[in-house]
């Protein structure tokens, strides 16, 4: 993932929220997805791998657990 290397929050956020398909998950569990299924069906043109890459990254970062 590319960064802007600094510590704005704005800058930061976007750093994690602006990568492709994100704003979509995040969307997702914010409508309820609850279980990796429902992300996944959800998202029907977004391969599973990354899905998982997306998730990782977001838990990474403390946006979901």
């Amino acid at each position: 993932m590319g960064t802007y290397r600094q510590y704005c929050p704005i800058a930061r956020a976007s750093e994690i929220l602006a990568e492709r398909w994100t704003p979509l998950i995040v969307r997702n569990l914010m409508f309820g997805a609850d279980t990796f299924s429902a992300l996944a069906k959800g998202l029907p043109a977004m391969s599973r791998s990354m899905l998982i890459k997306r998730l990782e990254q977001l838990e990474r970062a403390g946006i979901i657990d």
